[in-house]
């Protein structure tokens, strides 16, 4: 005699049902997972003290800066630092040509990272060194002794790496000035106090320290002088005006 066939219905619907149970369980705990890493990773994204990784941004603005870098022939100057640098236009300086290292939004610890990753041909005439602005930015906690005991000690293994492999002169720019709208974000007694730690970094004859964009800030309309409250309109005016006496204090030639 034939057994029903109603049992077998029964167990394969059961079997579906725990196997629906088992993927929803599944997927309920991937997405905790997600949300968990996800959180965690925001975390440490927006921590003070978490490493700040190169982004996409600045994996490709090292391959243009090692790629400018490679079609380097003869004497040359670079321009290193952050969006203050990068901004910065100069075709020559000191009659010798520029190549611009800038990346925007790095702070001393990103320079450093860039200059020990990008490897110039051959030792430039000199490095014109733009960088601070983003180091006194008031979430870092600036004007801290944790902060100014970072900054001095970045100063002295940025010396180190650019005296071996990238030039044996180096010229320190003063932080520029912000707009006064932006004193609250980015206070001027940090840049003071950061600017003499750059100018105290500089060893005699190797090293020139400059305050290049003093003229913003006694403008006759300052505000007119910066294109968003912390960058300049135009970099190259204040490089012009302060060339001979740079140069000449780096021992290069007047422009021609």
């Amino acid at each position: 005699m034939n057994l029903p066939a109603a049992p077998v219905r029964r167990a394969a619907s059961s079997h579906s049902a725990l196997k629906r149970a088992g993927l929803t369980m599944l997927v309920t705990a991937l997405l905790l997972l997600a949300a968990t890493l996800g959180w965690a990773g925001h975390g440490w994204l927006a921590s003070d003290e978490a490493p700040r990784p190169f982004d996409g941004f600045r994996q490709v603005r090292l391959k243009t800066i090692q790629t400018q870098l490679d079609q380097v022939r003869g004497p040359y100057i670079v321009i290193l630092g952050d969006s203050h640098a990068e901004r910065l236009f100069l075709t020559s300086f000191c009659g010798l040509p520029v190549v611009n290292a800038g990346l925007s939004g790095a702070v001393l610890g990103d320079v450093l990272d860039l200059a020990r990753k990008v490897t110039p041909p051959h030792k430039a005439e000199a490095v014109l060194l733009s960088v601070g602005t983003n180091d006194i930015w008031v979430k870092r906690e600036p004007e801290t002794a944790k902060g100014e005991s970072g900054f001095r000690a970045g100063l002295e293994a940025l010396r180190q790496r650019l005296s071996a492999s990238w030039s044996d002169r180096r010229a320190l720019i003063a932080i520029p000035p912000v707009a006064g709208k932006e004193t609250a974000m980015f206070p001027r007694s940090a840049a003071t106090r950061y600017s003499a730690l750059l100018a105290g970094s500089c060893e005699p004859r190797r090293c020139v320290y400059a305050d290049i964009f003093a003229g913003a800030e006694s403008a006759t309309e300052p505000s007119a002088a910066f294109s968003d409250g912390v960058h300049l309109r135009d970099y190259a005016n204040f490089m012009r005006d302060g060339e001979p006496e740079l140069c000449r204090k780096l021992g290069l030639p007047a422009a021609r």
